[in-house]
């Protein structure tokens, strides 16, 4: 077998393979004969098929399918070991012919070789970063959110807005019994002033099911009556066994502790204070992915790169499912044109900033990531097993694993970013940010 490479152009190159007889004959040979062993042809034994019935039915699509398969490994083998920097893959010639027939097969592949271009940091229009502010609402709904959250029941007499009323409806008629646990701010106004505003512990109240809750999807989701069902009676019988409320945690020092096991917070403002941080570093979040993208946008546009525009069509075409019509080709291209583009400009990021990800990354990322996600659900203090079960559901799926090492790399961008691009900093509300990203999204 011989290889060569051939320039083309700038951009293209030829790689054309010479394929003689002793380079396939053998795996060729051998396959013919595993299927003489194993034919079933009506009139010879199993094993006794003359080989010339073999090869006549056989030979050719063997061939065919050995070489392809020794000329997929020779060309990977080739970029790999000659160091050649292409786009996508190589792609049969055009208008080369082949005649599989023959004992020697020339084939010949056409490449792209991946274009120079420098990259500017330093644009002449500064890329605005958004700081988004916490405001004073935000602080306080998230004060209340934590008082509510490490706050306990205590038992009622009366039932109230905030009341949690427990008990069990019972319907003869349908012989259906389900406990129950609801919230009286569910309970329709006129519901709650004609049957519970004055009911109490071991009531039993005969009501109009229709008219129980605000929302009507409710009361099939408690009574855990179908629909159909409850359109079949008039009354439901409710009996209440317990009335409780939330009684919100007292804003002081032990309450602090719990929610910041780590802190040492003296007062409300202290605690609001840490707060406002922690909603502000998960808007940081946004903030930075909307500099990444705004950033990815400057670069694609002010970079020039000069892509092989045909080789990638023709590319396109050859691995669409499905027959592609000039038309649709082009859309389909330039739709794709700038995410081409940015995958030149990542990987060269990479490359020149020497980016590299390993295992104990990714882990270490996976690890943050889970509590911070748990610490927005309360939970600041993860136990260790429940993490770790979590740590290891997530590393063992490798969609999650490709997900997590994007991540990583747009983190480390964004590091450099921060360090290189030109930036003028502006702080908004998270309302003003909203608008501000709608408008840039449509």
């Amino acid at each position: 077998m011989k290889i060569d490479l051939n320039k083309k152009s700038s951009e293209l190159s030829i790689i054309k393979i010479e394929i003689t007889q002793k380079d396939y004959q053998d795996k060729v040979q051998n396959i013919l004969n595993d299927y003489r062993k194993k034919a079933n042809i009506p009139g010879f034994r199993k094993g006794f098929v003359p080989m010339g019935m073999i090869k006549k039915q056989y030979e050719l699509p063997v061939k065919v399918d050995e070489i392809n398969k020794l000329v997929q490994n020779e060309l990977s083998k080739y970029i790999t070991e000659n160091k050649l920097s292409i786009i996508g893959s190589p792609i049969p010639s055009e208008n080369d012919n082949i005649n599989w027939k023959d004992e020697k097969i020339d084939l010949r592949f056409d490449i792209a070789t991946k274009p120079t271009f420098k990259i500017s940091f330093k644009q002449k229009k500064p890329i605005i970063y958004y700081k988004i502010n916490a405001d004073k609402s935000m602080v306080d709904n998230q004060v209340e959110a934590y008082q509510n959250q490490y706050g306990k029941l205590i038992t009622v007499k009366e039932i109230h807005d905030d009341t949690n009323i427990i008990g069990v409806f019972n319907c003869e008629k349908l012989d259906h019994t389900k406990e129950a646990n609801f919230k009286s701010n569910q309970i329709s106004k006129s519901s709650f002033k004609k049957y519970f505003l004055s009911a109490k512990v071991g009531d039993n109240i005969e009501i109009n099911p229709s008219k129980i809750f605000k929302n009507e999807d409710d009361l099939s989701k408690i009574s855990g009556l179908e629909k159909d069902k409850l359109n079949e009676i008039d009354v439901i019988s409710f009996k209440i066994n317990e009335l409780n409320k939330n009684e919100k945690a007292k804003a002081d020092k032990d309450f602090f502790k719990k929610v910041y096991p780590k802190e040492k917070l003296k007062n409300i403002a202290d605690f609001k204070s840490k707060i406002k941080d922690d909603i502000e570093k998960q808007f940081a979040n946004q903030s930075d992915q909307k500099f990444l993208n705004d950033v990815t946008e400057s670069f694609i546009k002010n970079t020039k790169i000069s892509l092989p525009k045909d080789f990638l069509k023709r590319l396109m075409k050859l691995n669409s499912k499905d027959e592609i019509s000039v038309e649709n080709l082009e859309k389909e291209y330039l739709n794709s044109e700038n995410g081409i583009k940015y995958q030149l400009i990542e990987e060269k990021l990479i490359i020149e900033n020497d980016i590299k990800i390993n295992s104990e990354s990714i882990k270490e990322f996976a690890t943050n990531m889970i509590k911070n996600q748990m610490a927005a659900y309360g939970q600041n203090n993860p136990d260790d097993k429940e993490l770790n079960s979590i740590l290891t559901r997530i590393l063992s799926n490798q969609e999650e694993v490709k997900r997590i090492s994007n991540q990583i790399i747009s983190e480390k961008l964004l590091i450099i970013y921060k360090e290189k691009v030109n930036i003028k900093n502006k702080s908004v509300s998270y309302e003003e940010y909203i608008e501000i990203a709608y408008k840039k999204n449509n």
